[in-house]
């Protein structure tokens, strides 16, 4: 039976910084700042192999721990041991009797949240897991892929143990209910977004040209980001006057740089690397592009639409829940070179009204719908609600 130390919360990550700047990290962040402004103190739990890193590291709404392994717990196979370390460890620290009841949250149902579900059961604690992607990204099924038995079994265990899936897209949402899980084990709301204020939007709409495309996030094979680049390059050939920013790192930064395209248009595409903070970045892009299929809810989209740029965007999990085709931006239907030059080459011929009031569009539907607080509050009542509910069944 669960039950619940109020005002605390246990908030579990497969990676943080500075190990890793996905949107998970992000996310994870500006919800526990959202929840310490609304009184939680959050402790963030994370490994990292980064042997510099800070063990321990106090911050306005906690604290972030991190445990130092070898191979991140996820990767599973030949890195089994890490995973076992891992699982191991995070039992011993949040068994102690100062944790009991206090809710874990695990952002992703992979093998990093084993750990923290044997803790939550043994504290009767709530538990909650946030999926991270539907289709070709479920979890479940990256769990099931693992060899041996070991991936099924840690799927059973959370699948009969977790209080609450919290599913940031209606994809995930009805695949959780296709797997049998029932609809009141189920929270089906937004990733959250800090939202810059209409002042700033203003500001950036006058620096804007119309002409500058960008992509942010991780650079690595699963985001499709080759495509965007030879999109760009065509769109370059054909004489078009664009330019193309893909803001992150990863295996694809290096390899596209290298391309011998690079130097017949230098300066159509460039590769700033990461960047702490991608809202300046944000401010003189007219258009965000992403051609990756395997998304749960992006959250670079989300913070892209907040600063009134105007998404491309493949049609992946959780997209059309945001971007309404020719309203607040284009949902591209096919992750090709070819689909995403002729979505980018209208977004170029729009005129500086059109663009406006779609860009206008854009903001006001985040603004509406999806602000880090609004979400810091949903999270409370759903981890309110876990506890009545033991409440009244237990």
């Amino acid at each position: 039976m669960a039950t619940i130390m109020h005002k605390r919360l246990i908030l579990v990550v497969a990676a943080f910084f500075p190990d890793s700047y996905g949107g998970a990290e992000r996310q994870a962040l500006i919800l526990a700042e959202a929840l310490g402004r609304a009184g939680y103190e959050v402790t963030i739990v994370a490994p990292t192999t980064d042997k510099s890193a800070q063990r321990e590291e106090r911050k306005a709404f906690g604290v972030i721990i991190r445990k130092f392994v070898s191979a991140y717990p996820n990767l599973g196979g030949k890195n089994i041991l890490s995973f076992i370390s891992w699982t191991l460890w995070f039992l011993r620290v949040f068994s102690r009797s100062k944790w009991k009841g206090v809710p874990i949250y695990v952002f992703h149902a992979r093998l990093h949240a084993f750990g923290p579900a044997l803790t939550a059961i043994r504290n009767s604690a709530p538990l909650l897991i946030k999926l991270g992607g539907g289709g070709e990204a479920s979890e479940f099924q990256a769990l099931r892929s693992k060899k041996y038995i070991y991936g099924r079994f840690i799927e059973w265990i959370l699948r009969r143990n977790v209080d609450t899936f919290v599913a940031n897209s209606r994809q995930i949402a009805g695949e959780l209910k296709k797997l049998g899980i029932p609809i009141r084990n189920i929270a089906e709301f937004p990733n959250g977004v800090v939202l810059p204020t209409e002042n700033a939007w203003i500001d950036a709409m006058k620096k804007r040209r119309g002409r500058r495309f960008i992509y942010a996030g991780r650079l690595v094979p699963d985001k499709s980001v080759d495509v965007l680049y030879h999109a760009a390059m065509g769109l370059a050939e054909e004489g078009l006057a664009l330019d193309l920013r893909l803001v992150g790192i990863g295996s694809e930064k290096d390899r596209l740089e290298k391309l011998p395209s690079t130097t017949m248009h230098p300066g159509v595409v460039t590769f700033p690397g990461f960047v702490s903070d991608v809202y300046p970045e944000l401010e003189v892009a007219d258009f965000f592009v992403s051609a990756s299929k395997r998304e749960g809810q992006s959250n670079a989209l989300l913070e892209a639409m907040s600063s009134g740029l105007i998404p491309i965007v493949y049609a992946a999990s959780g997209v059309e829940e945001v971007v309404s085709h020719g309203i607040n931006g284009f949902v591209v239907r096919s992750s090709t070179v070819e689909s995403f030059q002729e979505t980018m080459r209208q977004a170029l011929e729009m005129d500086d009204e059109t663009r406006r009031r779609m860009s206008s569009a854009s903001r006001q539907f985040i603004e509406a719908n999806i602000g880090i607080d609004a979400v810091a509050q949903r999270t409370i009542r759903e981890i309110e609600t876990i506890a009545a509910g033991a409440e009244v069944y237990g």
